[in-house]
């Protein structure tokens, strides 16, 4: 008898080619799903304290539309306006639960809860307006006009002249400028 090499049924080649793409398939889902997990996880780790809302954010939010150089007079103003009090409105809201739901209630509790939110927030509101007044006095005065305008304006910027342009933003009845309009006809 010879060695003779019988040829592979016609039906393995397709079979080996539908395995390869499935196992390639396979390693690309399992590899999009760590990904996914990976991303999620770092922004757990990394940003949980964002929940916290923190003033930061608010000085970050306020600051991002600042040019540069009032930005940076912005912040450092900011942190020494509000003292450095970091404000945790979660912490806040369970003090106030804590003190609203105690058995028995107790009228003290409670009103010293929400003086110590009334001067977080106002050591808030402090480093805010502490902050804008030295960004008003880094800023050029073309810078300030521009700020201006944003901060006033409501809505999407319009044309000049338009119907949304004026000092205070918004349609002329609405800023003060028109009387308002006739009611609708029916």
């Amino acid at each position: 008898m010879s060695d003779t090499v019988t040829p592979p049924p016609a039906s393995a080649a397709p079979k080996s080619r539908l395995n390869r793409w499935l196992a390639i398939g396979l390693i690309a889902s399992v590899a999009l799903n760590i990904g996914f997990a990976s991303f999620g996880a770092v922004r757990f780790f990394k940003y949980r304290e964002l929940a916290e809302r923190r003033g930061w954010q608010i000085e970050d939010q306020v600051a991002r539309k600042l040019p540069d150089n009032a930005a940076k007079a912005f912040r450092h103003a900011f942190e020494d306006g509000r003292k450095g009090g970091a404000i945790s409105h979660n912490q806040m809201r369970r003090d106030l639960g804590a003190a609203l739901g105690a058995e028995p209630y107790d009228h003290n509790r409670l009103a010293a809860v929400l003086a110590e939110h009334r001067q977080r927030l106002d050591q808030l509101q402090a480093g805010m307006q502490a902050g804008l007044l030295a960004a008003a006095d880094a800023m050029t005065p073309d810078q300030r006009r521009e700020f201006a305008a944003r901060m006033l304006r409501r809505g999407p910027p319009g044309p000049p002249g338009g119907p949304m342009d004026g000092p205070m933003g918004g349609p002329p009845h609405m800023r003060g400028d028109a009387p308002p309009p006739p009611p609708p006809r029916n």
